[in-house]
């Protein structure tokens, strides 16, 4: 019975534990966002033919850490900040990347 009760506490601090690393995480900065975004300047700037595999999961991972309204805005005023220093870049396949990376989701900087 000991060994029953013992389990149990262990399990009940592992939970713990789990679900307070899983808590809210803070918005994205400027830097971060730059940096999850990085891997898609070849393809922006029309260097390759398609998106790489981690352009893709970069933006994913923006999308999915920028979950309300205001953190949306706030990563698109950093990506169009960012898009005025990048010479060459083609709107059009910045527009295309959700769509190619097959995303169910995107920010939509054009609202």
């Amino acid at each position: 019975m000991k060994s029953v009760f013992v389990s149990f506490l262990c399990l009940v601090a592992v939970l713990v534990v789990t679900v307070s690393a899983i808590g809210p995480s803070k918005p994205l900065t400027c830097e971060q966002t730059q940096f999850l975004v990085k891997a898609c300047l070849d393809f922006v700037t029309d260097k390759t033919s398609a998106p790489s595999i981690s352009c893709c999961q970069g933006l994913n991972e923006v999308i999915v850490f920028s979950p309300t309204k205001e953190e949306r805005l706030f990563v698109c005023k950093c990506l169009k900040e960012e898009r005025s220093q990048i010479p060459n870049l083609d709107l059009g396949r910045t527009k295309s990347l959700p769509k190619l990376c097959n995303l169910s989701k995107t920010l939509d900087c054009d609202r």
